[in-house]
């Protein structure tokens, strides 16, 4: 179909819009709740060690990996409310079921559940965008989506502890922020609605899977971010332990994390006043590569300051642009969309899991500069993938 361009967005989209944004915000304040309480809950069950550790890990990964190649089909079978619907609902439970498990198996599974709804709402993010604002709008919308995991993040860093001493215990204080969840879900049935995902009304052919993996950009794109994705996985986990610069890692982890708030305000203003959106790419790659070499390597504690403050920026310009790419192609539609998306999302984790193992290894064998490097290093796969990337405003509608 020709998607109906809202140019000024209505009171429910903008509702919609902002339940989907706290949907996921809380499901980042859910999961890093759950992730800084885990080791007391663990104590629960007698359960301690790497072992244990690992198998929460591989479940998450395994809930990632799974929830995004099965958001599109979901998508097409139930529906957009239906669909989110169920992102929102099994958040609150998958939570609910980990604070509340009275057994180890049970814990994983609650984790497991959880992020099987994150993972929906990952990839359920572009279609609503699609559907709901105009290419004037799409910049901010979108920004403000990408950021909605740093504020859970954020929220989370600044009420763990103070609902924890409330409270007085980890299942509670999880049991509290679920139920700020599900009060999300309870308000998308009065909100959310249906819209038409088809390319045509009349269409009944769906645009399946086995179609998205036979789109180029499907592939391109998590290829290209992957190493990207990797980089951001390790400043935020691997980082903060290292001890090499002249300033504690924490606080330069911290930088980076204000760097990438503003670089989310900053993508905003480039995406609507550059409307190319490859060079954006290509010139984000190699100045992340570069700046991120220059931290490694750097000696002054105000140098390292600003240039951990330069790679989060960095690291946030280009991604509004990137969405927007797949976003404004030609013949783009809701159904075909969340198929590509789902299949990026699903790939980008799976490739992101393996890079973090190897750097991993790297770090043990080799120590935390020779890791950081070669991380750094890999996020040039988003240099290299730009120069593949269509511009849209050049591509053909073939169709």
């Amino acid at each position: 179909m020709e998607n109906t361009i809202i140019k000024n967005p209505t009171k429910r989209a903008i509702f919609i819009e902002i339940l989907m944004f706290l949907a996921y915000a809380f499901f980042a304040v859910n999961w890093i709740a759950g992730s800084s309480l885990t080791p007391q809950i663990l104590d629960t069950y007698g359960v301690s060690g790497p072992h244990a550790v690992s198998l929460i890990t591989n479940v998450v990964t395994l809930a990632k990996i799974i929830g995004n190649l099965l958001a599109a089909s979901i998508f097409a079978k139930l529906f957009p409310k239906k669909s989110i619907s169920l992102g929102a609902l099994l958040i609150p439970l998958g939570s609910l079921l980990a604070a509340l498990a009275p057994s180890f198996p049970i814990f994983l599974l609650g984790r497991f559940v959880m992020g099987f709804g994150g993972a929906l709402f990952v990839v359920y993010f572009s279609p609503v965008v699609m559907n709901y604002f105009d290419h004037s709008h799409r910049p901010v919308v979108n920004a403000i989506n990408n950021v909605a995991y740093n504020v859970g993040g954020i929220i989370a860093l600044l009420m763990v502890k103070p609902v924890l001493r409330m409270i007085g215990h980890g299942r509670g204080t999880l049991v509290a922020f679920s139920l700020i969840s599900m009060l999300v879900f309870i308000l998308w049935i009065f909100v959310g609605e249906d819209f038409e995902i088809k390319q045509t009304k009349t269409a009944t052919k769906e645009f399946s899977l086995k179609d998205a993996f036979k789109e180029k950009i499907a592939l391109l794109m998590p290829t290209m971010y992957f190493g990207h994705l990797t980089l951001y996985m390790v400043m935020l986990n691997i980082f903060p332990n290292t001890n090499f610069l002249t300033i504690p890692a924490e606080r330069v982890s911290t930088y980076f994390t204000i760097g990438a708030m503003a670089g989310t305000l900053i993508s905003i203003v480039v995406a609507n006043k550059i409307k190319k959106r490859v060079p954006v790419l290509k010139l984000g790659g190699i100045l992340v590569t570069l700046i991120g070499l220059g931290l490694i390597n750097a000696k002054n504690p105000t140098l390292v300051t600003i240039l951990a403050l330069g790679l989060g920026t960095m690291m946030y310009v280009p991604l509004t642009n990137f969405v927007l790419v797949v976003q404004e192609l030609p013949s783009m539609y809701p159904e075909k969309l969340t198929q590509i998306m789902s299949v990026f999302w699903s790939l980008v984790y799976t490739f992101e899991t393996i890079a973090y193992q190897i750097i991993v290894l790297i770090q043990h064998n080799f120590g935390d500069k020779t890791a950081l490097t070669a991380t750094v290093i890999l996020s040039a796969t988003f240099i290299v993938g730009s120069f593949f990337m269509p511009e849209p405003s050049e591509v053909k509608n073939n169709q």
